[in-house]
């Protein structure tokens, strides 16, 4: 009861800081750290299939961001009971509240958690929390972004209202994370991006108008990393351009399927540019993205990308087309000459042409291209140069990038 009343407080507590109605009551289940972590893969299975995850898999590790063959599924599991101590569900509407670790760490991320309790009861009408699946992987990130963001920030006012807190969270620091530090870094990277790049974005609207900026926010939300990373593009609602890609069979023939399809976005970009060692790219004190100059720089002029895995009948050749548009033709140059660089060390190899802007590599184990086409980039990877060349003449064909409806 003595919990329970606590609990109770911190809950009506936050809703005060956060400027919101206190929720009448909150479903708390209390679990022990080892059924938190027994009831992980269930929680990420409501976010991702098997199948999907296997097929997210393929496409990020074609494009370099991830090692061929990483389960990405499992490794979401291992990294989020590395991490876990405490979840919302926003389906079953309750809190599971880990009762057997540190008293002062569950006070601070039940506030936290109850600040998503708090989104999804006032500010999250259509349920966006619930199922983000609708939305491309670079949407997600920074839908997340504002979620966790909000939280994060919103825990931390309690936080200075409790500064003992600090004590615990200290302790926290000082713990390993084996998971993190072998994973991937575009992993890690998309799994601390929400939290710290998020509450600087949240930071950044309250500086502009209160809790008011903060909650108008959600009816419109950011739509790309490239909003989140540069709150200023949010606010003068620089949408990301719409781009679409060619069908396979179009483009290759009979027998040629998408595996998977999705958006990169700015953020992505810049971590395979940056390529990253596992652990690499963040302060594992702080959490903060440390992305290198270079890396920030030749990212930073996107305005759109798509890209696709392909795959034909028997499943034995795949190709990678990959479009994105730019701010500038120059930023457009200098994102071709940085994918360029990035595709010599990881081919061991070296794009060359007649021209810097229209570029080829060929191994024994790959073909690609790039050609720089104004404010477009287009690259394709496929087992050889004529799949490569047919890939990139669809590309060249497909429509236009459009601007975001409803923007300018």
């Amino acid at each position: 009861r003595e919990l329970e009343a606590n609990l109770d407080r911190i809950a009506r507590e936050t809703a005060d800081l956060r400027e919101l109605p206190p929720l009448a009551e909150i479903t708390d289940v209390l679990v022990s750290q080892d059924e938190l972590l027994a009831m992980i893969p269930e929680l990420v299975a409501e976010e991702i299939t098997p199948e999907d995850a296997a097929a997210q898999s393929r496409a990020l590790a074609a494009l370099g961001l991830i090692p061929p063959g990483t389960d990405l599924l499992a490794l979401t599991e291992r990294l989020l009971g590395e991490q876990a101590a405490g979840f919302y569900d926003p389906l079953t509407d309750e809190m599971l509240v880990v009762f057997d670790g540190n008293p002062g760490l569950t006070e601070y991320f039940y506030a936290h958690e109850v600040i998503h309790a708090l989104q999804d009861a006032h500010l999250d009408p259509d349920d966006l929390m619930e199922d983000l699946t609708a939305l491309n992987s670079d949407q997600t990130l920074a839908t997340l972004a504002l979620y966790e963001g909000d939280a994060v920030t919103g825990s931390a006012i309690y936080l200075e209202r409790h500064p003992t807190l600090a004590l615990a969270l200290l302790r926290e620091v000082d713990r390993d994370f084996p998971v993190m530090d072998e994973a991937p870094a575009s992993v890690g990277m998309v799994l601390l991006f929400p939290y710290t790049a998020g509450a600087t974005f949240v930071d950044r609207l309250l500086a502009e108008g209160g809790w008011d900026a903060v909650n108008a926010a959600y009816t419109d939300m950011p739509a790309s990393t490239e909003q989140i990373l540069h709150p200023l593009k949010y606010l003068e609602r620089d949408e990301p351009s719409l781009i679409a890609l060619p069908d396979p069979t179009t483009a290759l023939g009979a027998g040629w399927r998408v595996v998977d399809e999705n958006t990169l976005g700015e953020l992505q970009t810049a971590v395979l540019l940056a390529d990253f060692d596992p652990g690499e790219g963040f302060n594992s004190i702080t959490g903060d993205i440390a992305l290198p100059e270079s890396a920030r720089n030749a990212a930073a002029g996107w305005d759109g990308d798509r890209f696709a895995l392909w795959e034909n009948g028997d499943g034995e050749r795949e190709t990678l087309v990959w479009r994105s548009v730019w701010d500038t033709p120059q930023d457009a140059r200098a994102f071709s000459r940085a994918l360029a660089q990035f595709g010599n060390g990881r081919w061991n190899s070296v794009f060359n042409g007649e021209s810097p802007d229209d570029v080829a590599l060929v191994t024994p184990e790959i073909a690609a291209r790039i050609l720089l086409d104004g404010q477009e980039v287009l690259y394709v990877q496929a087992p050889n140069l004529a799949l490569a060349d047919a890939a990139l003449a669809a590309l060249q064909t497909a429509s236009p990038p459009n601007p975001t409806p409803g923007t300018d």
